[in-house]
Order: structure tokens, then C-alpha cells, then sequence
């Protein structure tokens, strides 16, 4: 059976079980049961099943396109909606106010949902078989696979909470999801918050401890980058203790990512065109076929037949120039090659290289990143004790991105915001900022006031009649 077959097993094993509580196909576990002898036969098996869940993740219902440039930076309101294209803004002026029951938007959320489970119950077959598979891998292979497979159902089920859950300070005691740990049929109950948090907490812990021997950062092997590496399980465990509001543990934590130094900030004057999304900084991030063409699409008027065209998704120049970048030439993500006009309009080149020959070697095209080590230095500034301290953090990104020093008479949680904005531009982390701090306001946002339930999805319609939970 080669690559692709497995993936797309591993895919179809996933769905099946997702969409069982909602079509009651009750003959899928028997079938289930064959296609996983195939597939758990031998260590390759089990690597390109890990394969065939981050190939899951790249969806257009989750990281390959609405919980990175697609809803979440929307919701953001990285766009100008109302200056977008008409079929954006029949689909987008919705997403942008947060009206859930619209039509238009209740599609997409139940696609996301039922895609993060198809995805968690991919890394459950794999953590069903592996302990007793354990005697077919080499060396700390074993090991690299089962951590890879914990923290990526860690990684999952926290972007769940924090979609469909409200802001961890809220702490109202209500049931909003399930953490799924068994690959079955047999629903699981859901649990509160805190149940949620602990829970994803456990698995990045044990993670973390098979993943102690992770090669990532070496100078030959893999891209472990592109996989839960050992830093993205340390990297992702600071996000949460700063989601909970734990400071001592997030700073701790974020620190050991940096001190690390195996994936570092790049150096101030770097050449970028090649790798425009900044891969050598990411701790974590996924590698999509055809996203550039797909981006492309998105972001240009490309198969429109309007007369006077814009792209699906667009932010009209002057709120890249003014509000989002503050109109500082030196800062490497606003200046050429990352904003570049095309057809007219000033568009985001992070993810595109049409104007460079196909041809050029070493180009570092089609990733999408989902956590970076310039977040690190983010958490841990905002986490820092005194401002000294978190200058000590924010600065040297401020500096790897071509721009000048703070002072000691900084407003840091307001830096911070704006560096947000700036740093993940089309990425969809800018909107958990917001929520982690219940913000009141989204900046640039048509929503004058945001209340906390304007922050929180809602459950499919699909879950609430058939989940059986």
C-alpha cells in the first residue's frame, strides 16, 4: 500500500468515526478494525499514518484555510469586508460581526468542528496500536511517534476550547466539548474548561518527556518542524499557562523555548524572499500542496469576471499602511516582498511567490505556520514581572524585524497588541489574543462592543441532535 493510499485511509478512518454520531453508520468499526491491520503492520506504517493527520489538518475547514487566513482573520478584521469582492461580502459581513445563525456561517463552523475530530480520532488509532506495535521501531522512534501523536491531540483539542468555549477567565463551570481520548464509536462525555485544560496539560507532560531525545534543530534529518516537535509541545504549553493566566509558569516556560536556541529569531538585514512566512522561526507549522495557488486565488482577483474586480479576501491600503503597520518602512512584514502591489491592489505576499522564477532554488513555499518562536518572546514579555524584564523580550523581536527599541516608558500590553497584529497578519492567532483578554473591543472591528458570547462558536446543530452526548 503506498503513501498516498495510507493517507487517505487514515483519513476516511477519521471521518467515518466523526460522522458516525451524526449518519448512525453503525458498519463502520468492523471495516475500521480491517483497514487498521493493514495500516499498523510496521514502523513506516504508523509514520505515514501521523502523515495522514497533519495531511487532515491542511484542510480548507481548518488550518488550510479558516483557522489561519480564512474565518479567525476575519473575525480579527485583518479584511475590509464591505471593500472585498461580492461574494465575500455575502459570506464575510456575518463572519466579521460575529452573527452565528446566519446560513452562511453555520456550514463552516460545523465543517471546523467536524474536522479537528476527524483529526483526533486519526492520533487516536495511532495511540490505540502503538504500545502494542512498540517492538517494530528502531531507536527512539517509538517514542518520537507516540509524543508526536499526544501533544498533536493536545494541539487540536485547545484550539477546540478555544473556539468553543469561552475566555479561560470566564470560568462559568459549564460542559462545552469532549476530550476524546479512545478511537471508537462510544461518545465521550463532554467536560468543562478547567477538565479541558487539564487534560490537554497531561498530554503535552507526558509528550514532552517521550520527546526529550527530538533531533529538532539539527543540521541534517527531517523538518521536525513540521511536525509536534519537542518545542512545540514547550512552545504550546506557555500559550496555555498564559491562556490560564498563569504568568510564573508562562515566562518559565517561554524562556526555555528561547534558551534554548535551537530555533531562533532571524538576524536583523536577513534576505526573506525566499521564505517569506519566516519557516526558519516556526516551532510548529504545516506543509499544504497548492497553497500558494490557493492563496493566490484568495488574495488577488484571479477567475473573477467583475468589471472592476477585488479579491475574496481584502484589506484596503490604507489600513495595512496606517493601522496595522504603522507606516514603518523598515519593518521586514510590510515592506516588499511581503507587500507587493498586484492588479492594482496592495496585497500580502507571506505566502506567494509568483514574481520569483519558478525555477529558483531553496524557495520555502507552501508552509503554514501555527506557532513561532517569536510568540515565545511575546508571552514572555507580557508575562514578565516589570517592564525592564519584558523589554528584554520584546525588543529583540522589534529589532529582527527591522524596527527601533522600546523604552522604559512603553506601554507593553499595548506594544504587544499592535506586534500581534503585525506579526500574525493573515495567520488567525491575532483573534485568540483577543479572547484570551476579553477584550472589549477588536481594533478596526465594525463591532463597537464585544460581549464575551460574541467570542465563543456554537455548537453544530449536528452535535446537539445526534451527538448522543
Amino acid at each position: 500500500m503506498n503513501l498516498f493510499k495510507k493517507v487517505s485511509l487514515l483519513m476516511m478512518l477519521g471521518s467515518g468515526l466523526t460522522l458516525t454520531a451524526c449518519n448512525k453508520w453503525l458498519d463502520v468499526q468492523p471495516k475500521t478494525e480491517l483497514k487498521q491491520e493493514e495500516l499498523f503492520y510496521s514502523e513506516r506504517g504508523f509514520y505515514e499514518a501521523m502523515t495522514g493527520a497533519y495531511v487532515t489538518m491542511t484542510d480548507n475547514a481548518a488550518y488550510g484555510r479558516e483557522l489561519t487566513i480564512g474565518v479567525l482573520s476575519v473575525m480579527a478584521s485583518d479584511y475590509s469586508v464591505t471593500s472585498s469582492s461580492p461574494q465575500a461580502v455575502e459570506f464575510l459581513k456575518y463572519v466579521e460581526v460575529f452573527d452565528y445563525e446566519r446560513n452562511q456561517f453555520k456550514p463552516i463552523i460545523n465543517q471546523i468542528w467536524l474536522n479537528q475530530y476527524n483529526t483526533i480520532a486519526q492520533v487516536n488509532a495511532i495511540l490505540e496500536n502503538i504500545d502494542a506495535k512498540k517492538h517494530l521501531f528502531k531507536g527512539d522512534n517509538y517514542s518520537l511517534v507516540k509524543g508526536e501523536a499526544l501533544a498533536l491531540r493536545a494541539y487540536i483539542h485547545f484550539d477546540l476550547l478555544r473556539l468553543f468555549a469561552p475566555a479561560y477567565a470566564v470560568k462559568d463551570g459549564l460542559k462545552y466539548m469532549p476530550y476524546v481520548t479512545r478511537y471508537g464509536e462510544k461518545p465521550t462525555s463532554f467536560s468543562d474548561i478547567e477538565t479541558i485544560v487539564n487534560a490537554v496539560l497531561k498530554d503535552l507532560n507526558e509528550a514532552e518527556v517521550l520527546l526529550k531525545n527530538d533531533p529538532v534543530g539539527g543540521l541534517v534529518g527531517s523538518d521536525r518542524q513540521l511536525r509536534m516537535n519537542l518545542y512545540a509541545v514547550k512552545g504550546l504549553k506557555a500559550r496555555i499557562y498564559l491562556y490560564k493566566g498563569d504568568k510564573p509558569l508562562a515566562l518559565a516556560t517561554a524562556k526555555e523555548v528561547i534558551d534554548a536556541k535551537k530555533i531562533r529569531l532571524m538576524v536583523s538585514g536577513a534576505n526573506i524572499n525566499l521564505d517569506r512566512t519566516f519557516h526558519a522561526e516556526h516551532l510548529f507549522s504545516l506543509f499544504k500542496e497548492k497553497h500558494e495557488a490557493d492563496v493566490l486565488y484568495w488574495l488577488t482577483v484571479q477567475g473573477s469576471g467583475a468589471a472592476n474586480p477585488t479579491p475574496y479576501y481584502y484589506t484596503i491600503e490604507s489600513k495595512i499602511s496606517g493601522n496595522i503597520f504603522e507606516n514603518q518602512p523598515t519593518d521586514v512584514r510590510f515592506k516588499m516582498p511581503m507587500m507587493m502591489m498586484y492588479l492594482g491592489n496592495l496585497t500580502p505576499h507571506k505566502y506567494l511567490y509568483q514574481d520569483v522564477p519558478s525555477s529558483t532554488p531553496g524557495i520555502r513555499r507552501s508552509y503554514i505556520p501555527l506557532m513561532r518562536i517569536s510568540e515565545m518572546y511575546y508571552i514572555a514579555a507580557e508575562a514578565a514581572p516589570d517592564v525592564t524584564t519584558a523589554l528584554l523580550y520584546l525588543n529583540p523581536v522589534l529589532s529582527s524585524r527591522g524596527l527601533p527599541a522600546l523604552g522604559a516608558t512603553a506601554n507593553i500590553q499595548t506594544e504587544i497588541r499592535k506586534e500581534y497584529r503585525k506579526e500574525f497578519f493573515t495567520e488567525g492567532q491575532t483573534f485568540f489574543y483577543y479572547k484570551r483578554l476579553n477584550a472589549a473591543h477588536i481594533d478596526d472591528s465594525p463591532v463597537t462592543v464585544m460581549k464575551p458570547e460574541m467570542y465563543v462558536l456554537p455548537l453544530p446543530e449536528d452535535e446537539k441532535i445526534f451527538g448522543g452526548r
